[in-house]
């Protein structure tokens, strides 16, 4: 009797899940009625729709909505190199389907001497991991304003660092992350960053008064990143004294005892 009562039960959920399915899957009642590129340009929303549209087009008005896939979309569109991922979000009522699109996070640029070809740039993201894009695609990056490319630190590795970046130990990687995020976060703008050892760290910033429309520039040796808030206090100290007014180079590898210059 048990049995007589689920076999009922059994046929009719698996009716109903065959009819959703066909439903969502391959009738028209959830098809795909507008596509839209969450983005800040219109000129990139124009050129992420252009590559959607390719043949074969991977989305496109009057498919059914559940047949969207997101895989399939993200590896068109990371054909343009600046792309990381995608996030989509579909509107079964209105038949909208948003395309968020999530860019790569550089956070420094490799100099021409890190680099490891002249058609390719490298760079460092925020994940530490070492990437190189064509230069045409960074070109490309710059002049959409999608991410602040063109204004992220150079990264410079040189003494024991010279060859291939990717080498790089982590460790080190992380080091150069945390001096970068430590004085962006103080208002400093990072220029350039010239790590030779694990206990080496060179950069070149910039302080912006934009009340009197100047920048001054300085060098800053800090030999490790260990002590770094220490020495951030001590550099800003350091820059309130008159008589420092025109340094531009400050060695804080020992933050008791600063060389000023």
């Amino acid at each position: 009797m048990k049995f007589r009562l689920q076999r009922p039960l059994l046929i009719l959920s698996t009716v109903i899940v065959a009819g959703l399915a066909y439903l969502l899957g391959w009738s028209t009642f959830f098809v795909v009625e507008k596509i839209s590129v969450q983005t800040q340009s219109k000129a990139i929303a124009n050129e992420i729709t252009a590559k959607l549209n390719e043949t074969p087009a991977v989305v496109k008005i009057g498919d059914p909505m559940a047949r969207v896939d997101r895989r399939e979309i993200a590896s068109r569109l990371r054909q343009l190199l600046w792309i990381e991922n995608i996030e989509l979000n579909r509107k079964l009522l209105t038949g909208e389907v948003k395309i968020k699109i999530i860019s790569r996070d550089p956070i420094a640029q490799l100099t021409s001497q890190s680099s490891t070809a002249a058609q390719s740039v490298g760079f460092m993201g925020a994940d530490l991991e070492i990437f190189y894009l064509p230069r045409s695609a960074v070109e490309q990056a710059k002049a959409n304003g999608e991410s602040n490319w063109g204004t992220i630190p150079e990264l410079n590795f040189q003494g024991e660092y010279q060859g291939d970046p990717r080498s790089v130990a982590k460790e080190t990687r992380k080091s150069v992350s945390t001096l970068i995020g430590a004085l962006q976060k103080e208002g400093y703008r990072v220029r350039q960053i010239l790590a030779k050892g694990p206990t080496e760290f060179t950069s070149s910033i910039s302080i912006v008064n934009s009340e009197a429309k100047s920048e001054k520039k300085m060098d800053i040796y800090w030999g490790s990143v260990n002590e770094l808030p220490l020495k951030i206090e001590v550099l800003q100290r350091l820059l309130e004294l008159k008589e420092n007014k025109r340094a531009s180079y400050f060695n804080l590898a020992n933050p008791v005892s600063p060389i000023v210059k």
